[in-house]
This record gives structure tokens, sequence and C-alpha cells, in this order.
């Protein structure tokens, strides 16, 4: 008896000594039924914090769904209206811009006859109300030194910086909420509004990336002017613009120029009108010419 009691005591001590060496100290005997109660307390959150598993805390199914995307915003309303453009050169620039409600439409900027003896208003409302019910965006602009634009006149056609008007209202086109697709961009040209139309052609075809190239052109009634800075024949040689149509508009009695241009390029287009009438004139005295030219510019578009 006394051997076990005295192998009982060491087997102790030897346990004893492992849970020292272990780093544990022996807790206190848990009831198992106190083990069940607590359990259960954590699950029905009865410790009164909202945060211990609360079903108020619980989202359910319609919190996980997010709000759809609503995409881009809508395009503006189609409309008139008048705005303003700066110029690389530091002008500001006035113009009407009728505005399609359908994205990515084709564009046409039109470019009035000599200022400041002329501006914007040359181009009757009855013909850019066609062009845009035809699915143009339309920009109408005063050339510098003409109508509600800065600067001077003779620099709109003698010079280097009549292009930059074309140019700035491109780039007017361009930083519109929907604007239009200007590879398909033309530009009209009215008396000397053809030498800014050609000089900002010959310039796009130089900085494509920069400068969007017009794909159409309308010279009504061109003439020597037309010419000032740049020929036309060196259209022909770029190939950017070696394939873009021109429509040549004008009176039977200014034709000499437009004529003269007239076996030069099978797409290259000439409509002679028996009535008098120069530029934008020809619209009052012919109307039937409003019709042509938007249905010239349809089909090269």
């Amino acid at each position: 008896m006394r051997r076990f009691v005295t192998f009982v005591f060491a087997a102790l001590l030897l346990a004893a000594c492992s849970e020292e060496e272990s780093g544990q100290t022996p807790g206190p005997v848990t009831d198992p039924t106190d083990a069940v109660a607590d359990t259960a307390q954590d699950a029905s959150g009865d410790t009164g914090s909202a945060t211990d598993g609360s079903l108020d805390d619980l989202a359910s199914p319609g919190d996980a769904i997010s709000e759809p995307d609503p995409g881009p915003p809508a395009c503006p309303a189609a409309g008139v209206e008048v705005v303003t453009f700066e110029t690389a050169d530091g002008l500001t620039l006035e113009a009407d811009l009728h505005r399609t409600d359908a994205t990515a439409s084709a564009a046409v900027i039109l470019l009035h006859m000599i200022p400041p003896g002329n501006d914007r208003t040359n181009y009757p409302l009855s013909f850019r109300e066609k062009l845009h019910e035809a699915g143009f965006t339309v920009l109408n602009v005063d050339r510098r030194g003409a109508g509600g634009s800065e600067g001077v006149a003779t620099d709109a056609y003698q010079g280097p910086n009549g292009k930059l008007d074309a140019a700035a209202a491109v780039s007017a086109l361009t930083a519109l909420p929907c604007p239009p697709d200007l590879s398909r961009l033309a530009i009209i040209g009215a008396s000397n509004g053809t030498t800014t139309a050609l000089d900002y052609a010959l310039h796009a075809a130089k900085n494509p990336e920069e400068d969007p190239v017009p794909r159409a052109m309308v010279f009504l009634t061109g003439g020597p002017y037309t010419e000032n800075q740049n020929e036309l024949g060196a259209v022909l040689e770029n190939p950017e613009l070696d394939e873009v149509p021109i429509l040549f508009v004008y009176p039977q009695d200014e034709a000499s120029w437009s004529e003269s241009y007239k076996d030069t390029a099978t797409h290259w287009t000439h409509k002679a009108y028996e009535q008098s009438g120069h530029g934008t004139h020809l619209f009052d005295s012919a109307p039937v010419s409003m019709t042509d030219v938007t249905e010239w510019l349809v089909d090269a578009l």
C-alpha cells in the first residue's frame, strides 16, 4: 500500500512538472452546462450589444445589389445656339451652332464671303435648316474681322492666319459634349471663304493627327482669290486630299475660274446656274442650289 501511494504521488509530481515546462497553467474546470448557456447567449444576442450578432445588422438581399450604371450622359437636345471659341492666335470668334440629337453625325462648317462687309448672316436660315434636317451638325462661323468675331478682316483671306479660323471651328466641334464624326467633315466656302477652306485643307493634310482633314468641300463662286496662298492643284498632289470631292457652284456669268478646273479630276463636280448671284447670293436667285448642295453633301459624306 505504501508503494502504491508513493507511486501515485510521483505520478502527480511528474505531471505538475510537465505543465510548468510547457508554460501552461491548469485552469478551472468548466461545467458543460455553462458552455451550452454561453453559446446560446451568443447566438441570441442577449449581451445587449448591437454588434454582437444582432439580426438588425444582417444585410438584406436588396442591400447587396448595386445601382445600375447610368452610362454616359445623354446628348443635348437638337437645336440652334450662338457659341464662341478661340483661335490659336488668341481671337474670339462667334458662330451659330445647329446641333443634332444624334451621335457621331457628319459636320458642315460654313465660311461666308469677304469680311467685314459680309458675315455669317450670308447663309440663309433656310439653307442651314436644310442641312440640319439632312442630319448634319452645322457651324456657321463669323470669320475674323466680321460680325461678332474679333480680328482684322484682311487677315481672313490674306496671309497665313485665315486658316486658323477654320481650325478653331473644327476644334469647337471636337469639344462638344457629343461631338460629330469629324472623319465626315465638309467645309463650304463662299467667295473668298473658299480661300480659308483651301488653306485649312492643305494645312490639315500636313497635320492630320492634329486637325481633321475635310472629306468634302463646296466652293460657292470660287475665283483667283481662292488661291491667294495656295494653288488648288496642290490638293491633288497630297495623298490626304487627292480623293476629296469638291463641288463647284457658280452662276454662268462667273464661270471662268471654276470651269478652268472642269476636267481636272473626275471626282470634282461642277454645277452652273443661269441666274446671277455671287457666292451665297445664288441661294436667293436660284433656291434650288440649296437643295443641290445639300443632296451632294449627303452623297459625299
